[in-house]
């Protein structure tokens, strides 16, 4: 990220010189990214300073270690969608963002104290200057009295800004490096976590599902032996399909060998059918 100032405005250019993922750029053109990245303009207007923090994040790796982070600002494990935008356009590390946002004040959620807020930072307006705003909208400069609005607001918040001696010690590059491993087992442990939930989910439905095939079994064998008296390929694969499920069932609720015998008795009547038998053999569901 840099920085360029000009006689009225700042301009900020964040920039990604490596990565593996360019293809994302090529798919839309750019324009896609544009919309999404557009409102932090508006963002930096208003003094939010989380998109200055995370171009700083995105080229910490560049520091030495101990470099001080920027004062990290409120709501960093809050984005909006233009900076979660802006953590995918120049790839920041997910753990390393995960530890930065540890250090980061919560934003208050509280729509009535942020109300009250801005009533207080109007009542320190002059009717000169109110009307001076007024003035310009009224003359159509409806975009340079937005300016002059978000100026003066974002001068505000700053001078209301917690002094030094109680704001949020800073990290050094090292240390967040640090906490990044952290998060990042932190993170590995969660996943394994919730792949384990949602396996332990699919293996109780397909178990309710088998228990409810096998309260019928004796109509699910007669199935089978319709589907392979068809004598067709997508009879076969319907009834070794159908097979697989049996196979399953009568492990949860009696024994392989149970399924073993039934096919046997089945298999009597359809000894001659190759393709059925060569397809039994691939799924392994001959009896040995």
């Amino acid at each position: 990220m840099t920085i360029e100032a000009t006689d009225e405005h700042w301009i900020i250019d964040w920039s990604l010189d490596e990565s593996e993922n360019y293809d994302r750029f090529g798919m839309e053109d750019g324009s896609g990214w544009m919309g999404r990245l557009a409102p932090l303009r508006d963002e930096l207007l208003r003094g939010d300073l989380r998109p200055l923090y995370l171009g700083w994040l995105a080229s910490a790796g560049e520091f030495d270690d101990d470099t001080l982070e920027p004062e990290p600002p409120t709501g960093l494990s809050d984005p909006t969608p233009a900076q979660q935008a802006l953590t995918e356009f120049i790839e920041i590390d997910p753990d390393l963002l995960a530890a930065a946002a540890a250090g980061s004040p919560r934003a208050t959620t509280d729509d009535s104290a942020q109300a009250a807020a801005i009533a207080t930072w109007l009542a320190g307006w002059s009717r000169e200057e109110m009307a001076a705003v007024l003035k310009l909208i009224a003359l159509g400069q409806g975009r340079e009295a937005e300016r002059q609005i978000r100026t003066r607001h974002a001068t505000w918040l700053k001078a209301k800004r917690p002094r030094p001696a109680t704001r949020v010690q800073q990290r050094s590059v090292a240390q967040l490096r640090e906490l990044a491993q952290s998060a990042s087992g932190v993170r590995r442990a969660r996943q394994a976590q919730e792949r384990a939930t949602q396996e332990a989910e699919r293996r109780r439905q397909r178990e309710a599902t088998l228990r409810l095939l096998m309260a019928d079994v004796d109509r699910r064998w007669a199935d089978v032996d319709a589907l392979a008296g068809r004598g067709s390929a997508s009879g076969y694969e319907q009834a070794v399909r159908a097979l697989t499920d049996l196979a399953e069932g009568y492990v949860l609720t009696s024994s392989r060998k149970d399924f073993d015998r039934a096919l046997r008795r089945l298999l009597v009547r359809h000894a001659t059918r190759g393709a059925l038998l060569r397809r039994l053999t691939e799924a392994g569901l001959l009896p040995g």
